[in-house]
């Protein structure tokens, strides 16, 4: 009789531990994902529709309690023109995200002929067929710098400073493709000038010398625009400066000249 008695109220907790974690389950169970997009482009508008549904799809009548939010994170992963900013469980039934459109900024030409699309931080984002920047225009093109991909992020020998430098503009400027064309990284005429420096092109074809760019980059970068700025609508139209280092560890910009060196 016991034992039938021990059986029966078993039973019977058990039959109410499954109502009430059905009961659980259906006041924790995701019914919105609200996703608060801070896009910048039209296709970037476009994609956020997309990207939403597929959250709702992926985690609507998922249960809240224990829903990983790493799965969220790796959800917008999947489209890399977007970074998560902020995820989170607002119980019984939401997943509240914020999300934001990444900013093209350079281009690395591959030998493919499509070419590497780099966020503004040095990110990798995806490969285009051309170099045309999601919200018009083109980005920021780095030629004869090697290199590599390390799952999204990128390194090599002088891209830090390639940050750093277009950073300054950036800040100065709102856009850096506004006045900066192209980078190259070119091999130094004479070795006691170092092994590379750095050439750029402005939007208006002038032509700037940066050497020993690893040295006094940001402050480098603020006198290259400085003396930009400086110069005539006619003389951006043309011609050459120079940055380079003095033997007292300083650094000076030279006049503005119309020939471009040897």
């Amino acid at each position: 009789m016991k034992k039938k008695v021990l059986l029966m109220t078993l039973i019977g907790l058990v039959l109410l531990g499954a109502v009430l974690a059905a009961a659980l389950n259906a006041v924790f169970t995701v019914t919105d994902v609200k996703v608060s997009f801070s896009v910048i482009s039209n296709e970037g508008r476009a994609e956020s529709l997309a990207l939403q549904e597929e959250l709702e799809e992926k985690f609507v009548g998922r249960s809240t309690t224990f829903l990983d939010l790493s799965e969220v994170n790796a959800a917008v992963g999947e489209h890399p023109a977007f970074r998560v900013e902020r995820v989170e469980k607002d119980f019984p039934r939401t997943v509240v995200l914020s999300v934001t459109e990444r900013r093209e900024l350079y281009a690395v030409p591959l030998e493919t002929g499509k070419f590497a699309i780099l966020d503004e931080e040095g990110n990798y984002l995806y490969d285009k067929e051309e170099n045309v920047n999601r919200c018009g225009g083109a980005n920021i093109l780095l030629e004869g710098f090697d290199l590599h991909r390390e799952g999204s992020g990128v390194t090599g020998k002088y891209f830090p400073e390639v940050l750093s430098f277009v950073g300054v503009f950036s800040e100065r400027l709102g856009d850096a493709r506004a006045n900066l064309m192209t980078i190259s990284l070119e091999p130094t005429p004479n070795p006691i000038m170092g092994d590379g420096f750095f050439r750029l092109l402005l939007k208006e074809q002038v032509t700037v010398a940066v050497y020993f760019p690893a040295n006094l980059t940001r402050m480098k970068a603020e006198k290259v625009l400085e003396k930009y700025l400086s110069l005539s609508d006619t003389q951006r139209l043309y011609g050459f400066f120079d940055v380079y280092d003095l033997e007292n560890g300083e650094f000076t910009v030279s006049e503005h000249r119309p020939e471009l060196p040897i």
